[in-house]
């Protein structure tokens, strides 16, 4: 039987890491790819860009309209809000 030292340990911890972080890349490689050629999943994320878009365009109008409103989004975004 051998003798295990502590640095052997470690490089065993460390190869079993990359070897488990491997294997976790390829699974979710994987599923971005089904997920990419779902057509209901493609459609939400269709849906989810337009009204992204109309709530920018909508936030861009309140902004040159409102000088009060401006200013509180100014506040919310530097804060990280």
């Amino acid at each position: 039987m051998s003798k295990l030292t502590t640095e052997s340990k470690n490089i065993l911890a460390e190869f079993v890491s990359s070897l488990m972080k491997l294997y976790v890349k390829q699974g979710a490689k994987k599923t971005r790819e089904k997920i990419k050629n779902d057509p209901v999943i493609k459609q939400s994320l269709e849906k989810i860009a337009q009204l992204d878009k109309k709530v920018q365009q909508d936030i861009a109008k309140r902004i040159k309209a409102d000088p009060k409103f401006k200013k509180e989004y100014e506040k919310n975004v530097a804060a990280g809000l």
